[in-house]
């Protein structure tokens, strides 16, 4: 289907990019060397292009593939056979990852050494309640241009739901048409997606630059006991891919992570499961072969559903707060915990920096201070990368684990480790 390929060694380049931006940006912060703020917008610059770039084509892209892969189940009872296991499949990885957040967190006490006494600022204001009728309301496309004014991703993957089924119940001249067009629009998107590939390694290195210096090697230390806790939960998470590969898409995990190095490296990079959203696409149709009605409808759904590493760094952080705190959760809260993590991170904005907001209301649902986030603003741009890396891992596992339910084993593990 894509006309563009990847470049080749591209996770290579990027990987390079992306070391010399981190240590070069740390030499600078030891020597505490300044830059002018016209400086840095023009280091950031590459890093910025890139990114625009990738979200330049996203609400096409999401679109397109939604119905693209509606369309190509070739019936509703196949497609209602995909749904039925998907969804179960992402509510089940992401009670998983809370789980291993909570119990990292609880284990390690990466709070109790925390003083209380410094002054923290208001960073995020709570979601504004709704009911459960008005948040199913709020999925409806009511208003189709300003879901694609917000990039709102939930409202874009129910109407490509909707045109899709469509395509699949009307035979006429015209729905042949219309899937044409979506094709010409993925081909025409991917394409984007590989000219852009070409700038990526700068970027990587302007964007790693950038967020290293407005960190701080002083914030990355006060708080490194932290990061090492919320670093072991999102290890274990990939951990638990790795054996949901093995297991469950009976391919070899190792072949698996090599195939998908490029999503997750872009992923790091850009902090924006929507943004790498086109990689993971290409990689799952060149690297990992999967079929087009399934890597079309499962990776849009999954950037939009599935935040495994979002939830996990979540209730991670929710624990770390009140240990600081002095709060000391009941099973039933720790349970609340658990629920309202899972609701929160479904429809949670594929964008950077948008899990601070979520983590709000659910410090509000357990009696946490919300300005406690002020205490870990500091190092979350990093450990934002680090979440998105896992979120898109987790919708590359998910692609190949509907592969198998779907079609079965079509690509052995020696094919995977030559790409």
């Amino acid at each position: 289907m894509h006309q563009q390929t990847l470049p080749q060694n591209l996770w290579l380049r990027i990987l390079i990019g992306m070391i010399a931006g981190i240590m070069i940006a740390l030499v600078f912060n030891m020597n505490d060397v300044n830059f002018s703020p016209n400086l840095m917008s023009w280091i950031a610059f590459p890093g910025y292009l890139f990114i625009d770039l990738l979200k330049m084509i996203i609400v096409p892209l999401v679109l397109s593939s939604v119905i693209l892969g509606v369309a190509s189940a070739g019936s509703l009872e196949s497609l209602g056979k995909m749904g039925a296991r998907i969804i179960p499949y992402f509510i089940c990885t992401t009670a998983i990852a809370i789980t291993i957040g909570i119990s990292v967190a609880t284990i390690l006490q990466p709070g109790a050494s925390i003083e209380t006494q410094t002054e923290v600022a208001v960073t995020a204001k709570p979601l504004t309640d709704l009911t459960i009728p008005d948040r199913i309301r709020n999925i409806i496309p009511v208003n189709i241009t300003e879901a694609q004014l917000t990039q709102n991703m939930l409202q874009l993957v129910l109407l490509g739901l909707f045109i899709g089924i469509a395509l699949l119940k009307i035979r006429t001249p015209a729905s042949k048409t219309v899937r044409r067009l979506c094709e010409f629009t993925q081909d025409a998107c991917m394409m984007i997606v590989g000219w852009a590939m070409w700038i990526a390694p700068i970027a990587v290195f302007s964007l790693l630059f950038v967020a290293v210096t407005d960190m701080g090697t002083s914030a990355l230390a006060g708080m490194g006991y932290y990061m090492v806790c919320v670093i072991m939960g999102l290890a274990c998470m990939v951990g638990v891919y790795g054996v949901i590969v093995s297991v469950i898409a009976q391919r070899n995990p190792i072949a698996f992570f090599s195939a998908i190095k490029s999503a997750m490296i872009v992923a790091f990079s850009t902090s924006s499961s929507a943004a790498t959203m086109p990689v993971s696409l290409s990689v799952a149709e060149e690297r990992l072969k999967t079929n087009e009605d399934v890597h079309d409808f499962v990776i849009p759904l999954g950037a939009t559903i599935n935040m495994d590493g979002t939830a996990l760094y979540q209730a991670c952080a929710a624990i770390f707060l009140c240990q600081v705190f002095g709060i000391d959760l009941t099973v039933m809260e720790t349970i609340t915990l658990l629920i309202t993590t899972i609701g929160a991170s479904i429809g949670t904005p594929a964008m950077p920096g948008v899990g601070l907001i979520i983590l709000a209301t659910i410090l509000n649902s357990i009696g946490v201070p919300p300005e406690g986030i002020g205490i870990i603003l500091g190092v979350d741009r990093l450990l934002d990368m680090m979440r998105t890396t896992v979120n898109v891992t987790g919708d590359l596992t998910a692609t190949t684990v509907m592969q198998r339910w779907m079609h079965g084993k079509i690509v052995s593990d020696d094919s995977l480790e030559k790409v």
